[in-house]
Order: structure tokens, then sequence, then C-alpha cells
């Protein structure tokens, strides 16, 4: 289970918690919530960021603590910049960098990185000993209109 959000101010969020499959559902529908509460998005540019998300804390869960025999923990950034409408995401975890092994085409697996390349303005993956963060950039986000001072 999560902690409640650590940092919160008008245009940002964090929230942490154990890597583990109840976090992801969590964090999924707190970014939804967000998202709707914050930005004026037809549905299918909600889920498409919604869905990049996913595959960003999903993969931590998956890779990110194998082999250590404990759960670690996982943080969700979120950032709005109103005045460029852009939406930022971070997924951050402190386990071990694992580069993706390539898999053939049929593969039922191995194909979140180009989920969140393709569903994202811009990805980066910073893979480091200490840990792994997956940035996620969406533009063209504008606020909803009776909140656009709010964020400004």
């Amino acid at each position: 289970m999560s902690e409640e959000a650590i940092a919160s101010t008008a245009g940002t969020c964090t929230h942490s918690g154990y890597a583990d499959g109840d976090t992801v559902v969590e964090f999924r529908e707190r970014l939804r919530a967000w998202l709707e509460d914050s930005v004026d998005l037809d549905p299918e540019r909600v889920c498409d960021i919604v869905l990049a998300t996913d595959e960003a804390l999903t993969n931590v869960v998956d890779h990110a603590y194998q082999g250590i025999g404990r759960t670690g923990v996982v943080t969700l950034d979120l950032s709005y910049d109103a005045d460029e409408a852009v939406i930022n995401i971070r997924v951050t975890d402190r386990g071990h960098w694992l580069e993706p092994t390539p898999t053939p085409i049929t593969a039922i697996r191995g194909r979140g990185l180009i989920l969140m390349q393709a569903l994202a303005d811009s990805c980066t993956v910073d893979g480091r000993a200490d840990g792994t963060s997956v940035s996620l950039i969406f533009r063209n986000c504008p606020a909803l209109e009776h909140l656009s001072s709010r964020f400004g």
C-alpha cells in the first residue's frame, strides 16, 4: 500500500509505495483522477497517459527488485506546467538497472518501453546502479478552464 502524497502543490504531487500490484492499481487510479481534475483532455489521451505510466510502474514491479528477496519502493512524481501545457511523469525505483533483453516480435511480453515511447511525446530511461527513473512527457495538455489560474 502506498503512503499519502508526500509532496503536493498546485502543479505537482508525489506518491511513494511498495513496488507491488496493489500500488500500481492505486497509483493508476490516482493518476486518472489527477488528470481528470487538472487537464482538458479527451478520454483517449487520458487512457494513453495512464497506460504509459502503468507500463513504467509495472516494469518496476517486474524488474527493479529481482533477486533481492524483498519488495522495494516505487515513486510516482507528477508535475504540470500550465503555461507550456505539459505534463511530466517520473517513475523511480531504487533497484538495479537491467538492460532489456531483445525479444522476438511474437513474444507475449517485452513491449513496455515500445508502448511508452509510442504513447508519450518523450520517453527517457535513466538506468543507474542505484535505481532507474523513467520520465514521460506529454505536450498539448491544456488546463481545465476553471483551473487555469490555479496552475499559473
